[in-house]
């Protein structure tokens, strides 16, 4: 496909489909502003199914200039962003002076596409829908979770929020086991038992993720462990000056106010390690909107 813009540029789109091609194209042009953008992260993902891959690729008289990143997902027969459904902060990355490429790589997409949780300032980008929102909290200015409370919480909330971690302590009194990641299997027991059949850890996401945690990441677990069982486990990790919160599991049923209390120990964790931003990835869950987490819009493009 064939494009000339304002005369003295001529853009041409191809999709390429070999893997190592495929690696170069990313690794030369992704922005690596955050874990989604990394290579090795997607590929642990991808490699598990190991669908064909579409990845279109613009150039403006022959220089590499953008690229929109897919996949063809042969059980859903649609193409999808690089990496699956669990991928978040998805964007088409181009070179500094080519966002007009943005529109251009999207009009190229000729089979049937669903492309979700995409990010982007262009004005393109800005105008597509929003799908869902990505919660991410601010902790420039904390020190300490009490700061956090301190910011964007009525006296009321931060209050109950006080109540059940105090509670957890009192009633509880919950052993904090750091980095054991032979724990990752009892976050999978645990996150089943709370969400049955839509837990993602159903289906080969158990596979991933042992492979993940074998990647050179700066991982985080955090399991608490009560009367000697291990009743909650979570697992993020450092990228940058940002803390991802990806997963966890906990044993509410039997422990009330044990997930708030993991999640405020996930939130002291983040700022003893100097996290500028914790990263609680997209969908409430239950919890994001209570702890006044900034939102930040996931848009989609659908085609076909």
């Amino acid at each position: 496909m064939n494009f000339d813009d304002e005369g003295d540029k001529q853009l041409t789109i191809e999709a390429v489909g070999q893997i190592d091609e495929a690696r170069e194209l990313w690794k030369k042009l992704s922005p690596k502003k955050s874990i989604y953008d990394v290579w090795n992260f997607r590929y642990c993902f991808y490699k598990h199914f190991n669908y064909p891959l579409f990845f279109y690729v613009a150039k403006n008289r022959g220089e590499v200039v953008g690229l929109l990143p897919l996949q063809y997902n042969e059980r859903k027969k649609l193409l999808e962003f690089f990496g699956g459904g669990y991928m978040e902060d998805n964007k088409i990355f181009v070179k500094e002076g080519y966002k007009y490429v943005i529109q251009e790589l999207y009009a190229s997409v000729q089979e049937k596409a669903k492309l979700e949780d995409i990010v982007g300032d262009d004005e393109f980008t800005q105008k597509l829908d929003i799908l869902e929102h990505k919660y991410i909290a601010n902790l420039n200015n904390a020190r300490a979770v009490n700061d956090y409370f301190s910011t964007g919480f009525s006296s009321k909330s931060r209050s109950v929020v006080k109540k059940k971690i105090r509670r957890v302590e009192t009633d509880y009194h919950p052993k904090i086991i750091e980095n054991n990641f032979e724990d990752l299997e009892r976050l999978f027991e645990l996150n089943i038992k709370t969400f049955g059949n839509e837990s993602i850890f159903c289906a080969l996401f158990i596979n991933i993720f042992r492979d993940l945690i074998r990647l050179h990441f700066d991982f985080h677990m955090i399991t608490l462990a009560i009367s000697g069982q291990k009743e909650a486990v979570s697992l993020s990790l450092m990228y940058g000056d940002t803390y991802v919160y990806m997963n966890a599991g906990t044993n509410k049923q039997n422990y009330p106010n044990l997930g708030t209390y993991l999640i405020a120990k996930n939130f002291e964790k983040a700022i003893s390690l100097g996290s500028k931003y914790f990263d609680a990835g997209c969908e409430d869950l239950g919890w994001k909107e209570r702890w006044h987490l900034d939102k930040i819009p996931q848009r989609f493009f659908v085609k076909g």
